[in-house]
């Protein structure tokens, strides 16, 4: 089902990076088939200081682990008076799956996650998310509000979560983040690894596309001209 909702649609992936602030690219957002976003995106699209940048649509959601966890049971209800039409998470429970259902449609990416992983253990969510996408035969991706985390701090620092727009991270997710994050040195994602795999799905699907400056963003991390801060 979910197949046949994006196959031959003009998809748009829109991330909740900072880097679209003040570009008021809203409307032309809105104007795809199926307008994609992840987590605390759904909390923002009515927000209109975040719509006029990020658009205010949202027919699928994608969800990491750590989000449903800490925000369980998800207000599915709101999702649906928003326009969410698909739920695509990286996991569910049984029950909750069931409850969900009742209310719109919801698929795990499960199958995606083991297909990437064997390529790159260490796969950040954008990885899964555009490679589900693209399996799905849309006529088009396009991926924008994001930089890769280039934008992300090296070192993690308490509360900085600079490579989000404010409000993208639930109060919940942000203190869970600085239990689970406190002591690291490094990002526990592989930053040049995901860019290398995400560059090789662009150089493999012609229909998966990205604004120039973005593009260059996730060539320059490949380079090692763009690094973490």
């Amino acid at each position: 089902m979910y197949f046949d909702y994006i196959k031959g649609k003009k998809v748009v992936f829109v991330g909740a990076c900072p880097i679209l602030k003040g570009k008021r690219q809203g409307e032309e957002i809105d104007s795809y088939d199926v307008v994609v976003r992840t987590n605390g995106s759904i909390n923002l699209i009515d927000n209109p200081e975040f719509t006029k940048d990020f658009g205010r649509r949202c027919d699928v959601l994608y969800t990491n682990g750590q989000f449903y966890r800490e925000m369980k049971p998800l207000p599915i209800g709101d999702y649906k008076c928003k326009g969410v039409k698909w739920l695509c998470m990286k996991g569910i429970e049984k029950k909750d799956k069931r409850d969900y259902s009742n209310l719109m449609n919801v698929r795990t990416i499960r199958d995606t996650i083991n297909k990437v992983i064997i390529l790159l253990e260490s796969a950040n969510m954008g990885s899964f998310i555009y490679t589900d996408i693209l399996d799905q035969a849309p006529k088009e991706l396009m991926v924008t509000g994001v930089d890769f985390f280039a934008s992300k701090m090296k070192v993690f620092q308490t509360n900085n979560y600079q490579e989000y727009v404010d409000g993208y991270l639930p109060d919940k997710i942000v203190k869970q983040g600085n239990i689970i994050n406190q002591g690291k040195t490094e990002d526990g994602h592989d930053f040049i690894g995901n860019a290398k795999y995400i560059y090789s799905l662009y150089e493999q699907f012609e229909n998966f596309v990205f604004p120039e400056d973005i593009l260059n963003i996730l060539k320059g991390i490949i380079k090692g001209e763009v690094t973490q801060r």
